[in-house]
């Protein structure tokens, strides 16, 4: 029965130090604490009580009105006269909310924020901690390690470390003698993730690196190597939580060493996956920061909100989670790889919390923070990313990764290789071939089918080292990667199924480290290659499966190394040796043999507009219709244009056929991959009647293998069975489709204006014809 409250328990008698409505707020509060008590939480019915306007709060002689009155500047909210605070005691958590015209609600972060008791009250009630607002407790990130450690055990911290290939050694911090020192790669070390900035800081050079290794050379009192603030702090928090070793980019590199640089930059996920924990200076924009609240650093100066009742104090917890994802920190292109793959954080952002792989905690609350869970199928917004990396080439987790990093901000573009070598480092084993600039080389044909989501700008437009235009890697913004779901298909998706597209190459590519080079080597674009040898009896390490949906029969693959995995077709899981002759930096050239042809664009299609609602207020690219000869719609490119004034309808298109694609025409294929692209289905089809969804086995239950294998299925013709299939799928309408560059030319190389699709069918009525291209 539910928890009910009196007018007699909420009407006491009067109290010198309250009002009558915090009376009742503090009798209500009484219940409430024992209904916790008692185990009957859920039994408890919501209870609203008006607190009024912030001038009549001001105005009463009660200490618990003026304490509610002080928590307005927490609200981030205008002052009006207006304006209400109430309190809400639901079964789970206590409110202070404040009510505003709806006319001024957009200048709020928030109108409502928790209350938790300042002691614990009953298991099931979540508590405040007091804290202190000059100075964090340096013990209880100690507890929190501790915690960690035996609450997760291999779930936070693998037993060994991560292997750094090509170092013997790296260079830490001692922060005991105050001093560089080298040690083993198995060091158990402290690691700072932090802005830089343009902080003037002593950094590791050949010149000095003697001199730091000198005992004392860190020290405070030493005015030859004066450390940046954040550095600085970092060094006390790594001696007071109990640890000897720190490492911080600018001083365990060696910045003039080309060679170890280059090392320790392809090295840096793993450096970060093997410390300890990270230090996180999350609300600093530069190292002149510091890290607040660490005792004989820089003094933090923190909100102490708390409404105190005769029944207990209560405090304001402003609800947050442990990663700072509007911090400047955490729109830094060099940070997103400390984050990613460190497998537990200390953030500093005002206040100090802890965030590992299993959990995040605050030190001003006991409560578990809003865990960070993962972003539907994809692992990209947790830590210690390394541990779970899968296997096999994941396009949909590197299309987030690229997503993500792209965006983020960098202090000189020409560093964004670099910023990015560790994260292709990390995903090496899983991506056989492994990269060419920010694309990998198994699915060449496909990563090349990146879209500008807004715009877009070059990287280093205008230099002689330009970015190649057909990478992500040059240019900076937002971008889309859906087409890149078609290199999925050899796994099975239950939760976000894939609509059945496939895409295959038209062209060899070639990769040239530069003009006029005289060496160059194929690109291993071979992914179409292993679908079509899904029977092939070579793959030793595959075993192949059989198992039964309904009157359907399918099969599915396992590998020894993922048993647990299951795969629609055989695919290459062993890391293969990246050709040396791989250009590793920016200037990149692609050479190929190509059909081309001319076509005019049309006009501004409003596919992209419908859906601006879903992406802000920041404008989207757009999309344009490409006109044959007869000026009939027969495809459509993507603009890196916000303005739909500078569309260059009408003007002539120089297109290059790069790879091929089909789509089955199914009901519901747009709403996935198509949603945005809605010329492709309904200006194309529009006489088309769309066929049913086609059966896919989205539910693998597996049939155990007993020996008898055979017996089991010997009345199955699988041929005559795979023929039917064959002959449905026929039957099926498909969309067929070219993907297409537009190019523009400069001094005879070629260069990526946009990407689009044009109709098969379109494209060979039209007049084309097979040229050599050098695209830059």
């Amino acid at each position: 029965m539910a928890e009910k409250v009196s007018d007699s328990e909420l009407h006491p008698r009067s109290c010198s130090t309250s009002c009558s409505t915090c009376e009742k707020i503090n009798s209500a509060l009484r219940l409430y604490y024992r209904c916790h008590k008692d185990g009957a939480a859920d039994d408890w019915q919501k209870l609203k009580i008006d607190l009024g306007t912030l001038d009549e709060l001001n105005v009463n002689n009660c200490m618990s009105c003026r304490d509610i009155a002080h928590c307005l500047p927490a609200f981030s909210a205008p002052y009006s006269h207006v304006n209400k605070f109430r309190l809400v005691i639901d079964n789970t958590d206590i409110m202070l909310k404040y009510k505003t015209p709806r006319n001024m609600r957009g200048d709020m972060e928030t109108d409502h924020l928790f209350l938790l008791p300042t002691e614990p009250v009953a298991d099931s009630l979540e508590h405040a901690t007091p804290y202190d607002p000059i100075y964090f407790d340096h013990q209880l990130a100690r507890r929190w390690l501790q915690r960690c450690q035996t609450l997760h055990g291999e779930g936070c911290g693998p037993s060994s470390k991560v292997p750094l290939p090509g170092l013997a050694s790296i260079l830490l911090i001692d922060v005991l003698d105050s001093c560089i020192v080298s040690a083993s790669c198995e060091a158990r070390y402290v690691a700072l993730s932090y802005c830089w900035g343009q902080t003037p800081a002593v950094r590791a050079l050949k010149n000095n690196i003697a001199a730091l290794k000198t005992r004392g050379s860190l020290s405070p009192d030493v005015t030859s190597y004066k450390l940046p603030p954040t550095v600085a702090d970092a060094i006390i928090f790594t001696r007071e939580v109990g640890e000897r070793f720190l490492w911080v980019d600018a001083l365990c590199i060696v910045q003039d060493d080309d060679d170890k640089k280059h090392l320790h930059l392809n090295n840096m996920a793993f450096i970060y996956a093997n410390s300890l924990f990270t230090l996180v200076a999350a609300d600093g924009p530069n190292a002149d920061h510091g890290l607040r609240g660490v005792k004989g650093g820089r003094k933090r100066n923190l909100p102490y909100y708390q409404i105190r009742f005769p029944s207990g104090t209560l405090m304001l917890n402003k609800p947050r989670g442990g990663l700072r994802l509007d911090s400047v920190w955490n729109s830094r292109g060099w940070t997103m790889q400390e984050s990613l793959f460190s497998r537990r954080l200390v953030l500093f952002d005002g206040f100090v919390s802890w965030v590992c792989c299993e959990g995040e905690w605050s030190e001003d609350t006991d409560r578990e923070l809003d865990f960070q869970g993962s972003s539907g199928f994809l692992l990209t917004d947790r830590v210690g990313l390394y541990n779970r990396l899968p296997l096999w080439p994941d396009m949909r987790l590197w299309g987030s990764l690229v997503s993500q990093f792209n965006k983020r901000d960098l202090t000189f573009e020409r560093d964004v290789i670099d910023a990015f070598s560790g994260i292709e480092t990390a995903a090496r084993s899983s991506f056989p071939g492994g990269f060419l600039l920010g694309l990998p080389q198994l699915f060449f044909d496909i990563a090349l089918l990146w879209q500008p989501d807004r715009r877009m700008t070059r990287r280093n437009k205008g230099s002689s080292n330009d970015f190649p235009s057909w990478s992500w890697v040059g240019w900076k913004g937002e971008l889309e990667t859906l087409l890149w779901d078609a290199c999925s298909d050899f796994t099975f998706h239950d939760r976000y199924p894939l609509p059945e597209i496939t895409i295959e190459p038209l062209v060899h590519w070639k990769a040239l480290p530069g003009l006029g080079a005289t060496e160059h080597y194929v690109i291993p674009n071979s992914y179409y290659l292993h679908r079509s040898e899904a029977g092939s009896s070579h793959h030793s390490a595959w075993t192949k499966h059989r198992q039964r949906d309904g009157n359907n029969l399918y099969h599915y693959y396992r590998h020894s190394q993922v048993p647990r995995q299951t795969f629609r077709y055989p695919i290459p899981l062993e890391t293969t040796t990246v050709n040396p002759l791989s250009p590793a930096r920016a200037v990149c050239f692609l050479s190929f043999t190509a059909m081309r042809s001319f076509f005019r664009i049309g006009g501004i299609l409003d596919d992209r507009f419908k859906h601006q609602e879903e992406y802000g207020s920041e404008p989207l690219t757009f999309n344009v219709s490409i006109l044959d000869r007869a000026n009939k719609p027969v495809g459509a490119l993507r603009l890196n244009l916000e303005n739909v004034n500078e569309a260059p309808i009408g003007e002539r298109c120089e297109l290059v056929a790069i790879s091929a694609g089909t789509a089955r025409v199914a009901e519901g294929l747009h709403d996935y991959l198509w949603r945005r692209d809605e010329w492709a289905l309904k200006s194309w089809f529009h006489s088309a009647v769309p066929s049913q969804p086609h059966q896919t086995a989205t539910t693998l239950v597996d049939i155990e293998d007993d020996g008898e294998e055979d017996g089991e299925w010997e009345d199955f013709d699988e041929e005559e069975e795979e023929e039917e299939e064959e002959e449905e799928e026929e039957a099926e309408e498909t969309y067929e489709f070219l993907n297409v560059l537009w190019i523009e030319r400069a001094m005879g190389i070629c260069y990526r204006k946009a990407l689009g699709r044009i109709i098969k069918q379109a494209w060979f009525s039209h007049e084309h014809e097979k040229t050599d291209l050098v695209l830059g």
